[in-house]
């Protein structure tokens, strides 16, 4: 992973590790998003794929985390 890269990444978990705990296991479950985005996106670089939907699904993986354990508060 070329530098850049790699501060980037350490940027994002740096963030994610600082952000409001809106749940029980949220920053968890962000540290785990934005490494999935991550791998995502250094794989379509080799191998086309539709890197929007992926993305978007890991959104929506965060999105129902936050709603399943919002409701169960």
């Amino acid at each position: 992973m070329a530098y850049k890269d790699e501060k980037i990444v350490r940027v994002l978990l740096e963030e994610a590790s600082s952000i409001d705990e809106r749940c029980d296991g949220y920053r968890e479950e962000l540290t785990s998003a934005l490494a999935d985005i991550v791998q995502k996106e250094r794989a379509h670089l080799f191998q086309r794929s539709n890197i929007v939907v992926e993305i978007g699904d890991i959104v929506s993986r965060v999105g129902t985390f936050v709603g399943m354990r919002e409701g169960s508060e």
